[in-house]
């Protein structure tokens, strides 16, 4: 199984984890509930008493007066439940998507690094070699944008338009040509593998689940209000309280474990992903610039957080790429033998 596949088959996985507790859990305890007042009901709306008033017989004409009697419609099946609970977060996803489509990609980057970057002019010399790359690999239009930081930093982002921006810092810039050509190659390896593909998924559909968790909230908040406000019912508002506490504990639990999933998986993928990305680099740039990076970079690309680092450290990677000249060496042997 490809790096690819096990991380989207990850973020799906996580993804149904927080959809099932988020939505279908609510709607599924909403059809229950349906199907029990049906049931205690005969499957009749019972008849409502009013006092006999003239200022009241109006409301003999409205709902739930005037249902008295007719039939209580049967709720929908889990199938339905399904599908219902899929097009709501399918609905969030493409809005979301959208929104994101439109956003100018010096906001995106701004959102995560707290600066839009600035971008390279088309004949700058690195935005001439990505546009090469793009071209060579068919990855779609690549910007290159710099942003204000003493440190050395690279990353990618992608939208689901499949635009792609490379974000590096000043800090790598200051670097020998070669050393930030190796490494503007390496994020193009990642757009060229599609690595950023599944991260974009995941954050839709999960932005898409907390608005959904979000209006779950509010319309829990409505009903509580509602409640209170009304005489008879005030008795029930605690009970319901519990209830729509116990749907919210549930929902952050299943929220909590599908991003676990997707990150224990996204981790130990990622990590992957980095050393291919490498080779790539040394495939268009050599393994000299990648090797004094690694050598001589104090500190990483990331926080570590061992077993939980996207990243490998600088010592691994530089391991990895010794074995690859390592391994090109012994297959040219026998070819410079003859």
């Amino acid at each position: 199984m490809s790096l690819g596949l096990i991380r989207m088959s990850a973020a799906i996985g996580g993804i149904l984890i927080a959809l099932v507790t988020v939505t279908m859990l609510p709607i599924w305890l909403v059809r229950e509930a349906w199907s029990y007042l049906g049931e205690w009901f005969g499957w009749q709306y019972p008849y409502l008493w009013l006092p006999d008033w003239p200022l009241l017989a109006p409301l003999w004409q409205y709902p739930p007066f005037s249902l008295g009697g007719q039939s209580i419609p049967i709720p929908p099946g889990d199938l339905w439940i399904m599908w219902a609970s899929l097009a709501l977060m399918t609905a969030g996803i493409l809005a979301l998507g959208i929104l994101t489509t439109s956003l100018p990609l010096g906001y995106r980057v701004k959102a995560v690094c707290g600066h839009p970057g600035v971008r390279l002019p088309p004949q700058h010399t690195y935005q001439r070699y990505v546009n090469g790359l793009a071209q060579q690999y068919m990855t779609g239009p690549v910007q290159v944008r710099t942003v204000p930081h003493a440190s050395i930093m690279a990353f990618v982002m992608s939208s689901p338009r499949n635009r792609h921006v490379i974000v590096v810092s000043d800090g790598l810039f200051a670097q020998p040509p070669a050393i930030v050509q190796w490494v503007i190659a390496h994020e193009v390896g990642h757009i060229r593998f599609g690595d950023t593909q599944s991260t974009t998924l995941w954050l839709l559909a999960f932005k898409s689940i907390r608005l959904l968790d979000a209006v779950r909230l509010r319309i829990m908040n409505v009903i509580l209000r509602l409640l209170a406000r009304i005489p008879l019912l005030r008795l029930i508002v605690w009970p319901v309280y519990l209830v729509f506490r116990a749907l919210s504990f549930i929902a952050w639990l299943g929220q909590s474990l599908g991003s676990l999933i997707f990150l224990a998986a996204d981790r130990w993928v990622s990590r992957r992903m980095e050393i291919r990305a490498d080779r790539f680099a040394v495939h268009h740039e050599g393994t000299a610039p990648g090797l004094h990076l690694f050598k001589y970079l104090v500190g990483s690309f990331e926080p570590t957080f061992d077993l939980l680092a996207t990243h490998p450290n600088n010592i691994q990677r530089y391991e990895a790429i010794i074995q690859l000249m390592e391994d090109a060496d012994g297959k040219e042997t026998p070819t410079n033998a003859l």
